[in-house]
């Protein structure tokens, strides 16, 4: 804030101006003479002006558009003026296009100003007006007091205006308050008064804004809490409840004004007890209530949220699947957020997912072993309309074949020797109204692919010893890291479950085609493992960046992720270097299997696949598929890409040629 330069130099310097002369240092000030140059530039004249009013139903309506700002400043301006009657200044909001909404002052202020059509309705904008307290602030974002034969318009030089932007969260004006008066009725600290009102009602926009976004967070989160179908209880570190929901008052048989702000102990009405405790003897546990003299049994289980908060669940014991008590724990924790990747393969995974996560088709997930196969299931789960329900997930190849079929269809009691007496309902049963994720399904065995396959086409499962079928509504995710069309061909793999699986399919880039996606995975690892643990650890060296970026990573983001947090653990300095990674060495097996399943292109590569395409298509498709075989070790989906057809174009052309398995089997190893 500058001091006034007196009115005989402001004068000389509009003549200056006026004649496009240059001014001298000290005859105006700088912003002024900045504004002067911009108003110029409109093409504003200094005796004529745009004085036209808007429509007071125009007035209304951008008043009702601009209600918060309004209402917050016109309060302020109504109490300020409480210290400011009779001091003969006019007080004025503006909105962000500098048009006048709200005036008040003594009669006598008022009266000139109505003569001025200062009022209401009017617009003060540097590009109507030039030079003002209103449209000038607008402009440069900063406080101004214009004087005198410093408004660019004549009829102003009168007036001295004191105007401050008012702020929104942006950082941009979405208003100006004004303090204007006769030249003889202000003092240069009027300018503070404004800045000190637009401030204040800055502020106060502000904390209204914070105010009503905590209020949407809270009212989302009750939203939420209410649509969960068990009974919660959130407490904080000291075990008072700060939460809870209708199904809990409801189980408790309780009022919420008896639930929360009490000690857990109370609404279970159980003996005090310590948070230390409380995994014993809450978590997984059936808890008996006396409720007038009724006992009721309920199931509870624990979590602890990343601020130190308990959440319990809870419903009827009564109410569970007598197979499997803990399936109210069973979720799906990943979402579509917490994936990772700017590649354009991974983009496009993610796309296709968030496609299959918006219909119930049948998804087959394919990609190497620690890619994040289960991270799409889950995360398409929990954007489908089956979030709700149960996620069960089941490793075919972790089980023994003699138990994968009682695991998945179940069994009644007394089926085989060691059965549980009330028998047991299997995955697909427990994922009825939600998805079963079926994970390496290329190592199931042929007969429980055939009972699979009934299972997919009738939506019905029978358990093992029995005749009766149970009617299921499940969503099937399979994934695998094998080659099923290689399987089908090695007579492994059923080709009508293939494409039962095969309606929707997601391929996932291995890690070593990921190259750029390596330093947002790092960073991702190391916030995840650095909060865990109390050392201070900043980030990576670039030599240990770009040691990660050239590794081939064969067991891929599982291994990147173990590979971070081994190293957050023996590091010793606050940015992890190459000394800190363990990168085994890749042995020449490996690295040959990588190169023949990711081969890089190259000008050879390139006239090859051209030469054996046009072989192809020429009639000489039995040298073609052969050399096509031996470049990719027999790897039939890379041999159909090198010679520019569909995969089912070349299983059909080497049947019309009357190639055996075996026949292609030695193309591939001469």
């Amino acid at each position: 804030m500058h001091q006034p330069i007196s009115r005989s130099l402001t004068k000389k310097a509009r003549e200056l101006f006026r004649r496009g002369e240059p001014i001298p240092e000290g005859y105006l000030r700088p912003e002024i003479l900045e504004s002067w140059q911009r108003s110029q530039s409109y093409g504003l004249e200094f005796d004529k002006a745009d004085k036209r009013l808007i429509s007071k139903e125009a007035l209304a309506e951008r008043i009702q558009e601009r209600r918060e700002l309004y209402n917050t400043a016109t309060l302020v301006m109504e109490r300020l003026y409480d210290f400011t009657a009779g001091s003969g200044c006019l007080t004025t909001l503006s909105d962000e296009e500098g048009y006048v909404l709200f005036a008040m002052g003594d009669e006598g202020i008022m009266e000139i100003a109505r003569k001025n059509s200062f009022v209401e309705g009017c617009n003060r904008n540097e590009r109507r007006l030039g030079t003002n307290g209103i449209g000038t602030p607008l402009v440069t974002n900063q406080p101004i007091q214009v004087f005198a034969e410093e408004h660019y318009y004549e009829l102003h030089y009168n007036w001295v205006c004191s105007g401050a932007p008012i702020l929104g969260t942006s950082g941009k004006p979405i208003g100006v308050f004004c303090v204007t008066a006769l030249f003889d009725k202000v003092s240069f600290h009027t300018l503070g008064l404004a800045a000190a009102a637009a401030d204040s009602i800055t502020q106060q926009i502000a904390m209204k804004k914070a105010y009503d976004s905590i209020t949407r967070i809270q009212q989302h989160t009750k939203t939420i809490v209410e649509c969960v179908p068990t009974g919660i209880l959130l407490c904080n570190s000291d075990l008072t409840v700060i939460m809870t929901n209708s199904r809990a008052t409801g189980l408790l048989m309780l009022p919420e004004t008896q639930i929360v702000g009490k000690k857990l102990h109370e609404p279970l009405g159980k003996e005090s007890f310590s948070a230390d405790s409380l995994p014993s003897i809450l978590d997984g546990k059936h808890i008996t209530i006396e409720r007038n003299n009724v006992s009721h049994k309920f199931f509870f289980t624990l979590n602890i949220s990343s601020t130190g908060d308990y959440v319990i669940t809870f419903l009827k014991s009564d109410s569970l699947p007598k197979s499997e008590p803990r399936v109210i724990g069973s979720e799906a924790y990943f979402r579509f957020e917490d994936i990772v990747g700017q590649v354009p393969a991974m983009q496009n995974a993610v796309s296709l997912a968030r496609i299959a996560a918006d219909n119930d088709s049948t998804v087959l997930v394919t990609g190497e072993s620690g890619t994040g196969k289960e991270l799409f299931a889950q995360a398409i789960h929990n954007a489908g309309r089956r979030r709700h329900g149960p996620f069960v997930a089941l490793n075919c190849a972790a089980l023994p074949k003699s138990l994968i079929e009682s695991e998945l269809f179940g069994f009644e009691s007394g089926t085989f020797t060691g059965a549980r007496r009330e028998g047991n309902a299997g995955k697909f049963e427990l994922a009825n109204g939600g998805t079963i994720f079926l994970d390496e399904i290329g190592d199931m065995s042929l007969d429980v692919q055939a009972s699979l396959l009934r299972v997919l086409q009738s939506r019905e499962v029978t358990r093992l010893g029995s005749s009766r079928a149970t009617k299921i509504d499940v969503r099937i995710i399979a994934a695998t890291n094998r080659n099923l069309l290689d399987a089908i061909e090695d007579s492994v793999f059923r080709t009508d479950l293939f494409y039962r699986l095969n309606v929707f399919s997601i391929h996932i880039p291995p890690l070593r085609d990921r190259a750029s996606d390596i330093r947002l995975l790092a960073d991702y690892f190391l916030r995840k493992y650095a909060s865990l643990t109390a050392r201070m650890v900043n980030g990576f060296t670039e030599e240990a960046y770009r040691a990660m970026e050239a590794h081939p990573w064969p067991g891929n983001i599982r291994e990147l992720e173990n590979v971070i947090e081994r190293a957050i653990y023996v590091t010793t300095t606050p940015f992890i270097g190459l000394d800190s990674l363990l990168l085994r060495n890749v042995s020449p097996r490996m690295s040959a299997r990588l190169r023949v399943m990711h081969p890089e292109p190259g000008p050879t590569a390139s006239k090859a696949d051209a030469a054996l395409a046009a072989a192809f298509r020429s009639g000489e498709s039995s040298e073609a598929v052969k050399k096509a075989l031996q470049l990719t070790n027999g790897n039939m989906r890379r041999s159909a890409e090198l010679l520019d057809v569909s995969l089912r174009t070349l299983y059909r052309r080497i049947a019309e040629m009357g190639l055996s398995p075996a026949a292609l089997r030695r193309f591939a190893e001469e």
